[in-house]
């Protein structure tokens, strides 16, 4: 594995601060040996020096020879100012003379002592060679602390591994997976640190990228249908024109239900290219005051021989005055829309209930019919470009309305009820016309 992968960049660092780590260990037990030593030292003078004043031993050259002997240490008394012995190998008998008597171990040359006063009287000197503190290390309790301190690290650094180098692993394996469709279960999207960022930040550009997926392919599939519109539209809107013009000669010669029937038909034509044009060349509404409930009842005249034709009937609850500032071309588009869905629904007939109800400045219109309501997708995805449940349906009817209804100010929703499936348009009401108020001058 290269250095310069993760886990080595992590290993090696990890692995000098161990060793740097084990060096203060051992730094510090020979430091806590020697104090040890020299502690258990201090105490062994002040133990003899008790000891000797207990048992009422007088402080001769021969008891210092056997104590010496006993401790394994050279020992000496001092008194009145003299050593006793007047001298021991390899050390000044000035520096012993100066020797505190202060129970502490203090360096003489290369030797160590400790001198302690003796309860008869004159003092107690014990004097050994100095001993490194390196050498009490290697005993088990050392390798026992190393052996847990190694332990530790070995633990804290799988740790490190399992919650760092392994997520990180995982995320760089699924990165792949940024192009699939559907979805992606990210289990590190859930952890709360730097780790959960990456991943949910990961999570959100796949998301962007399906969702600019989409966009583009809704943008090429307008792309081609606003070259087909354009190519189309002056190819179907003259013969619908004559269609109409020819229906009207004919309700004029006594054939008035062929007549309406074409004249529907024809209708419905143009509102098809109507949708292919909005679609292709989106303009803003053309807004002038328009009368809600002659603007309903007028399409569904228009679209009342295809319903009569298949068993659907439309029961209308709109109040009289509701004004709104509309495109009224537009508006028509949407509710023959709604209109024709409806009758869609129904392939066994039923009934269409349309309602208007105002609402703190805007106006509720319903659409309710008593089909087989919306699927769960269909709720979520009704205004999406080219979405369809319907067996040849190229799904820009809602879409269309809904577009229409947003250039408004307005809002579309879609849901189910208990017989049916229920779409509602929300648009805001005209402003009031301010009241003029005439002044009568009395002469």
């Amino acid at each position: 594995m290269p250095a310069q992968r993760l886990p080595w960049r992590i290993v090696l660092p990890f692995a000098g601060l161990v060793l740097a780590g084990s060096v203060a260990l051992l730094v510090w037990m020979v430091l806590m040996v020697g104090r040890e030593d020299r502690s258990r030292f201090e105490s062994l003078a002040r133990t003899n020096a008790g000891f000797m004043g207990e048992a009422g031993f007088p402080p001769t050259e021969r008891m210092a020879r056997q104590l010496g002997e006993v401790l394994d240490v050279d020992v000496a008394f001092r008194r009145q100012g003299k050593l006793i012995p007047e001298s021991l190998p390899e050390l000044p008998v000035g520096a012993l003379l100066e020797l505190p008597a202060d129970g502490r171990c203090h360096a003489v040359g290369e030797r160590e002592a400790v001198g302690v006063q003796l309860p008869a009287g004159g003092d107690l000197l014990l004097v050994r060679p100095q001993r490194p503190a390196w050498r009490g290390l290697w005993q088990p309790l050392t390798f026992a602390v190393l052996g847990a301190f190694w332990l530790l690290a070995l633990g804290v650094g799988w740790l490190v591994s399992r919650g760092l180098v392994l997520p990180l692993r995982n995320l760089a394996s699924r990165l792949p997976e940024i192009e699939k469709p559907g979805e992606l279960d990210l289990p590190e999207a859930r952890r709360n640190d730097e780790i959960g960022d990456v991943a949910r930040a990961f999570v959100r550009t796949r998301e962007a990228l399906q969702e600019e997926r989409i966009k583009r392919e809704q943008a090429e599939k307008l792309a081609v249908l606003g070259r087909m519109t354009a190519a189309l539209a002056h190819e179907i809107q003259n013969p619908v024109s004559a269609i109409k013009m020819h229906a009207q000669l004919a309700a004029l010669d006594g054939n008035s239900p062929i007549a309406e029937v074409i004249a529907s038909e024809a209708a419905r034509i143009e509102g098809l290219v109507n949708q292919w044009m909005f679609l292709s060349r989106p303009e803003p509404p053309a807004l002038q005051l328009v009368e809600l409930k002659p603007l309903i009842e007028s399409v569904v005249v228009t679209h009342g021989p295809q319903m009569r034709h298949a068993g659907v009937v439309v029961e209308l609850h709109v109040p009289e005055v509701i004004q709104i500032m509309a495109d009224r071309r537009r508006l028509v588009q949407v509710f023959s829309n709604l209109l024709i869905n409806a009758t869609q629904a129904m392939p066994l007939g039923g009934v269409t209930v349309v309602t208007a109800v105002e609402e703190q400045g805007s106006v509720k219109i319903a659409f309710a019919d008593e089909g087989k309501g919306f699927t769960a997708e269909a709720l979520e995805r009704f205004a999406e470009f080219f979405y369809s449940e319907r067996e040849g349906g190229m799904g820009i009817g809602l879409t269309v309305a809904s577009e229409v209804i947003k250039a408004h100010g307005g809002t579309l929703s879609v849901a189910n009820v208990p017989r049916g499936a229920v779409v509602t348009v929300t648009l805001p009401l005209a402003p009031p016309v301010p009241h003029l108020s005439v002044s009568h001058s009395l002469h």
